[in-house]
């Protein structure tokens, strides 16, 4: 839980830009920009009126650089952004919209925290008013118009002129409602650099060879059996498996739980749908997208969800590993809550948006980096202890944070607790930096916070441990020897006691917390509270046990009462004194009444022949008078001298 409001696992908030910051009407989807001049990043977020620019360079102090408001008259629920090159490209269902564009290169003028702008539209592509979706090839610049009020299925342009965008192509075989488009390189070889599209058709799935934009070629046309609508889904990045997003198998009871659905493109030809993935949600998946061997999902009011997929894994092919609630408030199989998720950024920022509730900039927390201290100076270097998740695939690169030239090592190979040293700090009065590391195209990071400073303390290190007193503490970069970056040693006179360490048993506070032992191997131990001979079941735990106490649990059933113990004379108070699970005989109250098998007070004829049904039996019975757990002659001798008492 986030801030006592945003359910997650995994997960780090960074910030949150709510609708109110951006004109108050709701979002929808939304895409990313990374300046290739200076690597700034940008969430280009759709809204109800328009597209919101916001730097989310620094993620947790996101500036709203603009907005660009929609072209033609009207609002509309649904508004899709891409890039090609440097250049925006818009749809929305609002009439006479076209095909907004907008140069992203504008943006480098405002790079200086102040209000936000109004910018103006760049152009207007026509040959359409309307469309609900669009689609890059980044390779080669074109951009696919889906679902447009023209043409249903394709219009393609060639966007290699950015002034002059040309329609180079239409197809219109069925209703592209989403689709992706890639230079192919997955297992069928015969498609291998081929341009290949894969459509969300809402009635079906279809492959398409989109190589030739004047004569698209189908090669197969497929859906899950059942399915509700075919809304979207991302291939692997290994193009063999490809991800499905349906938008109305949860709302229309075909399924029972949010539900994922997994191809294999072997065959571009001949697709074959291999499993249907249930998230144990009820929530409505919507839109999807792969990073490495991850599948970043937005289900509407699940919020983000981050599944690990292993084709080979016994357990299932996806597997969640990290969500975030954008919608906490909100259940089931309805049409509110998150709309989609931008996980290409390379700080390994992830944008999230939410209709009602804003952008949410998440990072996920794979990946943690503890400074060896909270201060250095300039010329220092400093020791991190970097742990990785076992959910991240080594091996994994590390990139010195910004402002720092060298780091060691520069590569891991996996999962583990790793020493990793920073150093060449070209800047000074600073509170943190954000540490990458990437593996199989995944970026982790984590922010260290450490302030670089000429006025660092140190502290007097008496016994060379590392850890000084507090006593004594100076300030600066020059010190001179005998003083060290980290405080706190409680005996400056042993090297083998500073903070850090683990406290073993041996009556001494190794680790400088105030606390004697906490560390060390306990020894289970057991005492006779009672005083009578025989020790109780519950465990007692240090390092020495003392004297009087057993190392093995004893039978005692009331270690509070010396007159419970097992084989305890009765004291006819009605407990079981002897510990053997029963109350009788003497045991009982009074003594009870001996032979009144059958409970009327009085020990007759029938009370004899209930005995005889137990002659012969062994265990605690309650013909078995003289207790020694068979029911035998002895106990017949004093059956037959009870009989005629009364009680």
């Amino acid at each position: 839980m986030v801030n006592g409001q945003w359910p997650c696992s995994k997960v780090e908030l960074l910030a949150r830009v709510p609708n109110e910051n951006t004109g108050g009407l709701e979002a929808n989807d939304l895409w990313g920009w990374t300046d290739p001049l200076d690597g700034r990043e940008y969430v280009l977020l759709g809204k109800r009126d328009g597209t919101w620019f916001v730097d989310v360079t620094k993620p947790t102090l996101p500036r709203l650089v603009g907005e660009l408001p929609t072209s033609g008259q009207t609002q509309s629920l649904w508004r899709d952004i891409k890039i090609v090159g440097d250049l925006m490209v818009v749809v929305s269902e609002v009439a006479n919209s076209h095909l907004q564009v907008f140069d992203l290169t504008r943006l480098r003028d405002h790079t200086a925290v102040g209000p936000p702008i109004t910018f103006s539209t760049d152009s207007l592509v026509g040959g359409f008013s309307k469309a609900h979706n669009v689609v890059v090839h980044e390779a080669d610049e074109l951009v696919f118009v889906c679902g447009a009020n023209s043409v249903q299925g394709l219009l393609i342009y060639d966007f290699s002129d950015p002034d002059g965008p040309n329609l180079v192509g239409t197809w219109n075989e069925a209703y592209v409602h989403d689709a992706q488009v890639v230079t192919y390189a997955g297992p069928d070889t015969a498609y291998t650099g081929h341009r290949i599209m894969i459509a969300s058709c809402g009635d079906d799935l279809r492959i398409l060879d989109v190589t030739d934009p004047s004569d698209v070629v189908e090669l197969a046309v497929t859906a899950p059996d059942p399915y509700g609508y075919i809304h979207q889904g991302w291939l692997s990045e290994d193009h063999r498996y490809f991800f499905l997003c349906d938008e109305s198998d949860e709302t229309s009871g075909l399924v029972s739980e949010t539900t994922t659905y997994i191809f294999e493109f072997e065959d571009l030809d001949d697709p074959q749908w291999i499993a249907s993935h249930g998230q144990g949600t009820q929530a409505v998946d919507h839109n999807l997208y792969t990073r490495g061997h991850f599948v970043h999902q937005s289900n509407y009011t699940d919020g983000w969800r981050l599944l690990n997929f292993e084709p080979s894994d016994e357990e299932g092919l996806l597997q969640l590993k990290a969500h975030f609630d954008t919608q906490p408030d909100a259940f089931g199989p309805s049409f509110e809550g998150s709309w989609s998720n931008y996980p290409f950024f390379n700080s390994g920022t992830v944008a999230v948006s939410d209709q009602e509730n804003g952008l949410f900039l998440i990072r996920t927390q794979f990946m943690t980096a503890w400074p060896e201290f909270s201060e250095v100076c300039p010329l220092d270097t400093l020791h991190l202890t970097l742990t990785i998740d076992q959910c991240v695939r080594g091996p994994l690169s590390l990139s010195p944070p910004e402002g720092v030239s060298w780091i060691s090592p520069s590569s891991l190979p996996g999962p583990g607790a790793w020493d990793v040293q920073i150093a060449g700090f070209d800047w000074t009065d600073m509170s943190g930096v954000t540490l990458r590391i990437e593996g199989e195209g995944v970026v982790h990071a984590d922010r260290i916070f450490v302030d670089v400073t000429p006025d660092a303390a140190h502290y007097p290190d008496a016994d060379g441990d590392g850890y000084g007193t507090f006593e004594g503490v100076v300030y600066g970069c020059s010190p001179g020897l005998g003083y060290v970056h980290v405080g706190g040693d409680c005996n400056d006179e042993n090297g083998e006691i500073h903070p850090g360490l683990e406290d073993l048993c041996d009556g001494v506070d190794n680790d400088c917390d105030q606390l004697i032992d906490e560390d060390g191997v306990s020894i289970p131990f057991y005492l006779d509270l009672d005083g009578d001979g025989e020790a109780g079941s519950m465990a007692f735990e240090t390092c020495t046990p003392p004297t009087g106490g057993f190392l093995s649990p004893g039978q005692d059933c009331n270690d509070l009462d010396p007159t419970i113990y097992p084989g305890a004379p009765p004291t006819m108070m009605g407990v079981d004194n002897d510990c053997n699970g029963f109350i009788l005989g003497p045991e009982q109250l009074d003594g009870g009444c001996p032979g009144d098998l059958t409970e009327d007070d009085y020990v007759s004829i029938q009370d004899l022949l209930t005995f005889l049904n137990y002659f012969g039996s062994s265990g605690f019975l309650e013909a078995d008078f003289n207790l020694d757990q068979h029911v035998g002659v002895a106990d017949l001798l004093l059956m037959l001298g009870y009989l005629g008492n009364s009680c």
